[in-house]
């Protein structure tokens, strides 16, 4: 078995290697508490402090777009340069370069990359020509490593609504160079610096480079030559305006109560509570749920404080005290400090964008109607994001209500994601799906399949049928909230999952992952903190490992073993397989789906017509109302008798074959004879059920049998009553054989 810690350091290999940072190939844009030299909370209110004195200073901040980033670059094909997209993994196809070819092979069917790619790609190539004094100027015309980091805007893309399509290019980056785990490349770029704090490369996939605006702006020009065809405009920037002083000292007066128990409530300004702050990034608490959440984080934030979208207070009505949230007491402050951090970002971020307005024709108003501003601050390289209210990841409203008393809150998504290779799904799974519906705190249900490579067990059951066939099952299934089938571009289960929480999910979705308890370790919290901080919406995306424990209670379809590879091996030897290798294969199958609709799927599993291999008398048996009549009958003629609990003569066990419901003059059951072993049993069993049979046809009445129990009295008498049930003749033998 793989060691654990070797398994999370490969679960973070795929983190690293696969899943894109938040923004994708541009990296990571940090609010103030990320920055390195924001240590304290002091050192919180000096950076606003900062951006409110450069604004007025005349830096004036971008504005934050809420689209899809997408990366381009310039590479060399048989047919000249072309532009390309790069997701900033390690993948061949994105260091390559994603072509407009070659983007139903990077991305699955109806995934949004695809439209977006064809048009990003359209746009850009079709001026590239015209373009190329600005591209060389530029740095990108003959450097792959080099890309324009842009924001792609169609209609609502993920929280806001725009009133037109367009492009928003926010500078050129350029990646560092990435090896794999045996050191070799991965990806040119830039040699990584040294972070002097940890001694280690940074983890960064890219560093912004400084470039003429000027030649942008020419270049945004030409862009619009051509965009007008494909519906969108192209922006380099979306300048915002201060509108009055920024004064952060009414938000310093601000009360932070926390509830460390019932009825002890602790209150303090927020001032008082930034000046004893530590930053708590990188750090995680536990809670009495044994979870280990960061310290830092939107989760922490709304539980310590009470936070909510509808009011910028800290309401105890709201919060959860900290014995009740926390395993620790020493955990009690990192909360705290978290909390508080993101409080303060918060507040005295909305004293930015309250002073500030946009006046542009991509967008304009008041800032606080938008995602956000950013600002490079004199000395960085990198670029700061404000959020404000936004921070909460427009949990309020789409946009921003006029009064603050009109907002009103959007309940988060509790998504449950089950992820799998479902080769091919079965009635187990099904299972799985409708037990998790029950559960109150499931909004929607999201099935994940995987996509293996070529080299693959089962290449008939293709990731489309797996697909297919669960959609036909959820059909056939009373399962009253949402849930919907769709293939990830990762090989892999774990992969998979990840690449959901990392790229997919959008904003305010809590992500509950399932898992079995024995699969729990593959999926560390770590790790998933890590993927969630890679998704572009991660200030309002969480994620954590739901356990599924197995049901074992009567009316689980895993109380009998069900097995896809049962199907699989069925499947890979159609068609030499028997009619009961397809009862097999159609028993793993829902109870609520029709039989035609179950030998429907496996034909799409096996790409052909049952009736080709079978005659349709025989088919004709696998009907409900048929098997129902045979099911019937084989009851009638079930003489079950071999128990769990055996008579004893003179210490001996025995094992007795016993009617149901023909009984002596003395009025006990009659029986068919004892005997010493299970052998003997079973093959007088044999000639009882053969007596039945002659019976049957001859017209006589049919004695009926059950399973009983035979324990010891005085004197040696047998006593009878029924064993278990669900327990059949043929499954007691092949258990005891």
């Amino acid at each position: 078995m793989i060691d654990s810690k070797v398994l999370k350091l490969l679960i973070e290999e795929i983190i690293n290697e696969e899943l894109l940072t938040e923004g994708g190939a541009g990296g990571h844009m940090r609010h103030p508490f990320d920055l390195d030299d924001v240590k304290t909370g002091e050192d919180l209110i000096k950076k606003f402090e900062q951006i409110g004195s450069e604004i007025e200073g005349g830096n004036r901040p971008d504005t934050k777009i809420d689209g899809v980033n997408t990366s381009i670059k310039i590479v060399d094909t048989p047919e000249g340069k072309q532009f390309a997209m790069d997701r900033g993994s390690s993948k061949p196809i994105d260091v390559e370069g994603i072509t407009v070819d070659r983007l139903p092979e990077r991305f699955s069917a109806g995934h949004g990359m695809i439209p977006a790619g064809e048009n990003v790609l359209g746009i850009f190539n079709d001026a590239l020509k015209d373009a190329e004094p600005e591209l060389k100027e530029l740095g990108v015309l003959d450097d792959p490593t080099k890309f324009f980091n842009m924001e792609y805007v169609k209609g609502t893309t993920n929280v806001l609504a725009y009133d037109h399509d367009f492009l928003k290019i926010h500078g050129v980056s350029q990646f560092y160079e990435k090896k794999n785990r045996k050191g070799q490349p991965a990806r040119p770029g830039l040699e990584r610096p040294i972070d002097p704090e940890t001694n280690k490369a940074i983890k960064d996939p890219s560093v912004p480079v400084a470039y003429d605006q000027e030649v942008m702006d020419r270049l945004v020009e030409k862009l619009n030559k051509v965009a007008d065809k494909y519906g969108f405009k192209v922006y380099s920037s979306i300048p915002s305006t201060s509108t009055g002083d920024f004064d952060f000292s009414s938000v310093m007066n601000v009360p932070v109560p926390v509830t460390y128990s019932t009825g002890d409530i602790r209150e303090e300004t927020l001032g008082d509570r930034l000046k004893a702050a530590k930053n708590r990034i990188g750090e995680t608490v536990k809670t009495v749920d044994g979870r280990k959440p960061p310290a830092q984080g939107k989760e922490i934030y709304k539980a310590v404080l009470g936070a909510s979208a509808a009011d910028t207070n800290a309401d105890p009505e709201r919060q959860i005290p900290l014995d009740e949230l926390l395993a620790s007491d020493e955990d009690y402050q990192r909360a705290i400090d978290g909390a508080v951090f993101w409080h303060g970002t918060r507040l005295l971020g909305n004293v930015i964008m309250n002073n500030m307005v946009v006046d542009h024709p991509a967008v304009s108003g008041p800032a606080t109607e938008h995602e956000g501003l950013v600002i490079r601050l004199s000395g960085d390289d990198f670029d700061t994001k404000i959020t404000g209210e936004f921070i909460l990841g427009g949990e309020a409203t789409s946009f921003r209500a006029a009064e603050p008393e009109a907002a009103k809150e959007v309940k988060a998504k509790n998504i449950a994601i089950f992820p799998g290779s479902f080769k091919p799904p079965h009635k187990g799974h099904l299972s799985i799906i409708e037990r998790i519906a029950k559960n109150p705190e499931v909004d929607e249900i999201k099935v994940i399949i995987s996509a293996p490579g070529k080299k693959v067990r089962s290449p008939k059951i293709t990731p489309e049928k797996a697909k297919a066939i669960f959609e036909k099952f959820i059909s056939a299934a009373n399962i009253t909230k949402p849930v919907s089938v769709e293939i990830a571009s990762q090989p892999s289960p774990i992969g998979a999952a990840y690449e959901y929480i990392g790229e997919k999910a959008g904003p305010n979705e809590n992500i509950m992952l399932l898992t079995s308890e024995a699969d729990a370790k593959r999926y560390p919290q770590a790790v998933l903190d890590k993927a969630v901080a890679s998704n572009k919406n991660a200030d309002t995306v969480t994620a954590r490992g739901f356990v599924l424990p197995v049901c074992r209670d009567e009316g689980c379809d895993t109380t009998e073993k069900v097995s896809a590879t049962t199907i699989r091996n069925i499947v890979d030897a159609y068609p030499e397989i028997t009619l009961q290798d397809l009862t097999k294969a159609i028993d793993h199958m829902p109870e609520t789906m029709p039989t035609a609709d179950k030998l429907a799927a496996f034909e799409m599993l096996v790409d052909d017509s049952v009736s080709n291999k079978f005659e349709d008398e025989e088919l004709n048996n696998l009907n409900e109302s048929v098997r129902f009549i045979m099911e019937t009958i084989d009851k009638a003629l079930d003489i079950v008798l071999l128990t769990e609990k055996v008579r004893k003569t003179k210490g001996k066990e025995e094992y007795c074959v016993v009617s149901k419901n023909k009984k002596t003059k003395e009025g006990k059951l009659r029986t068919y004879g004892c005997y010493k072993s299970r052998k003997a049993a079973n093959k007088r069993l044999g000639q009882v059920e053969g007596f039945k049979a002659r019976a049957m046809a001859e017209g006589e009445e049919l004695e009926e049998y059950e399973i009983v129990e035979v324990s010891s009295n005085a004197g040696g008498n047998a006593s009878y009553g029924s064993a278990p049930l669900g327990m059949t003749r043929r499954s007691i033998i092949r258990e005891e054989d």
